[in-house]
């Protein structure tokens, strides 16, 4: 036999709000950065536009963030590297071997002033608060000159052989 449940609303147990499942998606909330940014910064700087914020319905909740980042680096700039920030704080960075190196969420290194690097991200966090939490992404390059780009290359002639692309992330709030 098949049963068919039919509801026009869920609500908790005290009848003033939607029911808390664990290990539920309860909400996603999307941004996509579809504009250019380029800085010759050698400090971590935000990237203009390149936030995303969500307010976590329990202080049990993970965030779960996906982000993908396109970028490049002039040519005589070395390395482009990025870091995640929740709320002005780093989240995810390397902690094991670190000496003198510097610690990020990831980079982007183009072999061309052509070209375009990405990469992806995936981080669950534990923000442990109903308060808003904003997440937003910062660039340097860590040394030489030049500029690090976020959605198109170095050269960036305005034909149809040069692309630009855009970056994104997405919060998920899992029921925790």
């Amino acid at each position: 036999m098949t049963s068919i449940l039919k509801v026009d609303n869920l609500q908790n147990a005290s009848g003033n709000g939607t029911p808390y499942i664990t290990g539920a998606v309860l909400q996603v909330v999307p941004m996509i950065k579809t504009d250019a940014f380029n800085d010759d910064s050698t400090s971590f700087i935000d990237i203009t536009g390149f936030t995303c914020s969500i307010t976590p319905s329990s202080t049990s909740s993970k965030i779960l963030i996906m982000s993908t980042i396109n970028g490049s680096q002039g040519v005589g700039a070395n390395r482009t590297v990025l870091k995640l920030l929740r709320n002005n704080s780093d989240i995810m960075l390397s902690a094991t071997g670190q000496g003198n190196r510097e610690l990020a969420t990831c980079g982007l290194n183009s072999t061309h002033a052509d070209l375009i690097a990405t990469s992806h991200v995936s981080i669950l966090d534990s923000p442990s608060t109903t308060s808003q939490v904003t997440y937003k992404w910062q660039g340097r390059v860590t040394a030489g000159s030049g500029d690090f780009y976020i959605n198109r290359s170095q050269n960036d002639t305005n034909d149809g052989t040069y692309t630009r692309f855009a970056s994104n992330i997405i919060l998920m709030e899992i029921g925790g």
